[in-house]
Order: C-alpha cells, then sequence, then structure tokens
C-alpha cells in the first residue's frame, strides 16, 4: 500500500462505511481499510474524536496525511469531484444529479438515523421495542425510496448503472434484513436491485462479510 494512499476508517458492519468502500471500489481508487471496533468503543476514543468529531464512522484520511473527512455523503461528492476519472457515483446533468442526491437522502437524513441502536435505546431498553422501532423506520424509508425511484429505475435505482443511490439502498436492505423485514414481498423491485447490486465485484468487495474485521 503506498504511503500516500486515502485511508478509510470504518466497521465492517456500519452502513455508512459501507457506502464509502462500495464508492471507492467502484472508482477503482486505491485506499487502505483501518478498523474502528464500534462494540469495544474505539469511535469514541481520543485517536477516532480527532479524526470525527461525531465520534462516529466511517472517516477518509486523504493523501497528505493531515486531513480528515467525515459524513459519508460529504465523502462520496468529494471521491466524485477529485478523482473524476472512471465510473461516476452521480450523473452529470444536474437534474439527474439532484434526483441520485434525493434517493441518497431518503436513506441517509430520513431513515438511517432513526435506526441506529444509541436512538432506539433511548426509545426504549427492550431489545423487543428497538426491533420494532428499528423495523417502522425502514420501512417507511424504503416505501418512501421505492415511490421516489419507481419512475427513475432501471436494473438499479437510477437506470441501467450503478449510482450512490444504490450505495445507500443496499447497505439499508441489508440492515433490514437483519431487522427480519421480508423485503422480497415487501418491495420487490428494491429487492431486485439488491440482488443485482451483488452481481458487481465492487459491491461484493465492499460488502461486510467481505471486510477483515467481519465477526461471524
Amino acid at each position: 500500500m503506498s504511503q500516500n494512499s486515502l485511508i478509510l476508517y470504518g466497521y465492517w458492519r456500519s452502513s455508512a462505511s459501507w457506502r464509502v468502500r462500495w464508492a471507492l471500489e467502484h472508482k477503482g481508487i486505491d485506499y487502505e481499510y483501518v478498523a474502528v471496533n464500534l462494540l469495544k468503543g474505539e469511535h469514541r476514543a481520543p485517536a477516532n474524536m480527532a479524526r470525527n468529531p461525531s465520534g462516529l464512522v466511517p472517516s477518509l484520511q486523504l493523501e497528505d496525511g493531515k486531513t480528515y473527512l467525515s459524513q459519508s455523503m460529504a465523502i462520496l461528492n468529494f471521491l466524485e469531484e477529485a478523482y473524476p476519472a472512471g465510473a461516476r457515483l452521480f450523473p452529470q446533468d444536474p437534474i439527474f444529479k439532484a434526483q441520485v442526491i434525493g434517493l441518497c437522502e431518503i436513506i441517509n437524513a430520513d431513515t438511517a438515523p432513526l435506526q441506529k441502536p444509541l436512538v432506539f435505546k433511548k426509545h426504549s431498553a427492550s431489545e423487543e421495542e428497538g426491533t420494532k422501532w428499528a423495523q417502522h423506520w425502514i420501512r417507511e424509508g424504503l416505501s418512501a425510496f421505492d415511490r421516489a425511484s419507481a419512475p427513475l429505475r432501471g436494473a438499479f435505482s437510477f437506470g441501467n448503472t450503478s449510482t450512490a443511490a444504490d450505495m445507500l439502498l443496499v447497505p439499508q436492505i441489508y440492515n433490514a434484513l437483519r431487522y427480519n423485514l421480508d423485503v422480497a414481498n415487501e418491495f420487490p423491485a428494491l429487492n431486485e436491485i439488491y440482488k443485482e447490486s451483488f452481481k458487481l465485484e465492487a459491491c461484493q468487495k465492499s460488502s461486510p462479510e467481505a471486510q477483515k474485521d467481519a465477526v461471524p
């Protein structure tokens, strides 16, 4: 690994980390992956807080070795602008780009924050109630994404080419399956996108189970 490579700090099962891993693989950008174990509280350690003021993952260390970016959507935008060669994350047409970003934000802003363990633990100490909470908000988010993407999608969320919208949708569906939502029956069109995405090498290589810190 080159001394000047990008370094991604993340966690194998973090949806936001998966988004960035997939984007890096999609664009063919060389990077090093450094695991931050959320279960051991490493995200709250001073070193990670310095990289990511929110005490979360992912964080991307840039090639100067000094600059860190956090928040997955900001990182995806940076990768698109800083590495224009290769596959795109967003369409070039401004309207189409806005539509893809809109799909991303249904997951990023409206869905994912409400299913974080820290959020539903505040709602209830009961694991059963926490699961119901997560299921409700995931179902709401996928329903919105399904409606919004219906006039736009082909084999993928936006047409027949993978975009950032899929990089947010697929990790969310992965979480939905973890919470026992019947995605195939409730959201058949989105389930087809999920299956189609896993045919892509970039999705496979960036998936949680493919990471060095994955736990069986």
